[in-house]
This record gives C-alpha cells, structure tokens and sequence, in this order.
C-alpha cells in the first residue's frame, strides 16, 4: 500500500527503473540509444534513491534500508562516472560495468525483499507473530539471495565485455 506521494514517486521510479534497466541489459550496448536509456535509468534510479531517504514510515528513523540506499547511490555514482570520464583509461568500460550491474541488482534486491515482506509478514502477523526480527530476517534473507544470484550472473556475463569495443 501506498501511503504519500514521495511514496508513490518512488515506487514509479522503481518500477521504471527497473524495466529500463531490464532493457538495458537484454540490448546491445553502446550506442546513443544505450546511452540515452543509461541516463532514464539514472534519473531513475536517483529519483526513487532520494525518495528512499525520505521514507521513515517503518521505524520513524534512519534505519538500515536507509543504508542500502545510501550505499546504492555510491553505486550508480560509481557506473556513471567511469562511463562518462572513461576513467581509468582500458577498464572503464568493466568498472563501469560493474558498479551499475551491482546498482541494478540491488534494486533487484529491494524489489523482492519488498515484495515478500507484503507477502510473508501479513501472514505471520494473522499468526499472532509480532516480532520486527521475522522482517528484518526476511529482508536479509532475500537480499543475500538476490545479490548472490546476481554476482554469479554479472561475472558469467563479464566475458561479453572483453570482446566489446566501446
């Protein structure tokens, strides 16, 4: 449920965010259309992380998802750079690579530890189960899995830029 409109523009940013990041990375790379589609996904990314920030609904406070999104925005920081400075000179294009593929799955990550929490915890709460630390180990638990599938995937796909001209 939806409770504000910074509520709201996150979630559209996410969501778009996550299909043109989707995109993104089933298309060839390069090109103005990838550059112009890297940049939507940014403006995204950035819009739904600074609306993070401004969400204290769950515990009134700075709370550790807060973190996570803190450390996201290094991330898509990071991929931005290396891509628009070309920076270090012969590896940009595989740290570019890697940060922005690390900003895209934790928001792939985000995703489903948001989605089972709304799914999970409801249940447990109709079971009388009141305990914050069922959330938080929700949380972890999918957040673990996501990154680890995610990390196998980047590195698999890794070798796809060693024969990519940019």
């Amino acid at each position: 449920m939806i409770h504000s409109v910074i509520g709201l523009v996150h979630v559209i940013a996410a969501v778009l965010a996550l299909l043109i990041g989707l995109v993104i990375f089933l298309r060839k790379k390069a090109g103005a259309l990838h550059r112009f589609l890297g940049y939507v996904y940014s403006l995204s990314m950035l819009v739904m992380l600074m609306s993070a920030l401004s969400i204290y609904r769950l515990s009134g406070s700075f709370n550790l998802l807060h973190g996570f999104a803190l450390f996201s925005t290094l991330q898509l920081g990071r991929g931005l750079y290396h891509a628009v400075s070309r920076k270090p000179k012969g590896a940009w294009l595989d740290a570019h690579y890697q940060w922005i593929i690390g900003s895209y799955i934790g928001l792939c990550a985000a995703l489903v530890a948001e989605s089972a929490t709304r799914v999970i915890m409801p249940y447990l709460y109709d079971q009388g189960v009141r305990s914050f630390g069922w959330f938080w180990g929700i949380v972890g638990t999918a957040t673990f899995v996501v990154v680890w599938v995610g990390q196998i995937l980047m590195n698999r796909n890794r070798g796809i830029l060693k024969n990519h001209r940019c």
